[in-house]
């Protein structure tokens, strides 16, 4: 019966490792590649594919290593970077990745711990080279986007057929050591400070452009307008002189009693004394009349 017992024990034990040799499971965010005596055969849940789940291998010569199929980051700091014009930067990076294909990535880096030696490596040469071609007022306040990208395609280029696919690459800080920061602002700020005037001086000359033009039309204008004024009050002096005309040719001696009367209207004035002749006494007269009345 004890001998039974023991058998039956064995017998369980041996399923047990038989089973836990035969069985695993992938979860949802992992992929799974099984080796075959150390060489991988298959893929379990790969980027793109849904095998997530309780999985068969042959005990004892397959076994499973299990990659990450979830983004990746990486973590880059305090690279030292020297501008084109000469100035030390500190800054630090980080990139997101993330396995693609899980063969190849074995069969080059092993583990992920291989790929972020290589990551680091080719992330922090491809930052010098894109940083080390412009100044460093446009790394720290500049067109860093553009610089992302071309450090991000650096690395993707270094890391073709590895099995990783580069998703981003950010500068999260780029500043100067403090020895030299004050410097290099205080030249930043003298930069723009003779853009803003040289800005200035052009708007002032645009300025004085648009004014000299603004004054000449002008000028023009009222020239024209005079002209046209004295060729109006001409016509209007011909008029009048037309209609004195045909005024005087229908009745003379009306005409002239007429401009006698305003002759008198602008020449005398109240208090005017005024020696006439008896034969114009009578002309007088009438105008006082008229004068009264108004």
């Amino acid at each position: 019966m004890k001998i039974f017992s023991w058998i039956l024990g064995l017998a369980v034990l041996a399923l047990v490792i038989v089973g836990a040799n035969t069985l695993y499971v992938v979860e949802q965010y992992q992929q799974a590649l099984v080796l075959r005596l150390g060489e991988p055969v298959e893929v379990r849940n790969e980027a793109g594919s849904d095998e997530a789940g309780l999985h068969i291998k042959t005990p004892f010569i397959e076994n499973v290593v299990t990659l990450d199929k979830r983004n990746l980051g990486l973590d880059i700091a305090d690279i030292e970077v020297l501008a084109s014009d000469q100035e030390r930067l500190l800054v630090d990076a980080f990139v997101r990745w993330r396995i693609s294909d899980p063969l190849k990535f074995y069969q080059r880096l092993r583990t992920e711990r291989g790929a972020e030696v290589q990551l680091n490596r080719f992330t922090e040469s491809s930052i010098r080279d894109a940083l080390g071609s412009v100044e460093s007022p446009e790394i720290i306040s500049g067109q860093r986007s553009s610089l992302m990208n071309t450090i991000r395609e650096a690395v993707n280029e270094n890391m073709l057929g590895n099995g990783i696919d580069i998703i981003d690459v950010r500068i999260r800080r780029a500043d100067l050591p403090a020895a030299n920061s004050e410097r290099v602002y205080d030249r930043m700020r003298t930069t723009r400070e003779l853009e803003a005037q040289l800005i200035r001086s052009e708007g002032q000359e645009e300025a004085l452009r648009i004014r000299a033009t603004a004054e000449r039309e002008a000028t023009i204008i009222r020239a024209e307008a005079r002209r046209i004024s004295e060729e109006t009050r001409g016509e209007g002096d011909a008029k009048r002189n037309e209609i004195y005309a045909d005024a005087y040719n229908k009745d003379p001696d009306f005409f002239r009693f007429y401009r006698s009367l305003v002759a008198c209207e602008e020449a005398i004035k109240e208090g005017t004394r005024v020696v006439v002749s008896p034969e114009n006494l009578n002309l007088c007269r009438v105008f006082e009349q008229q004068a009264g009345a108004r």
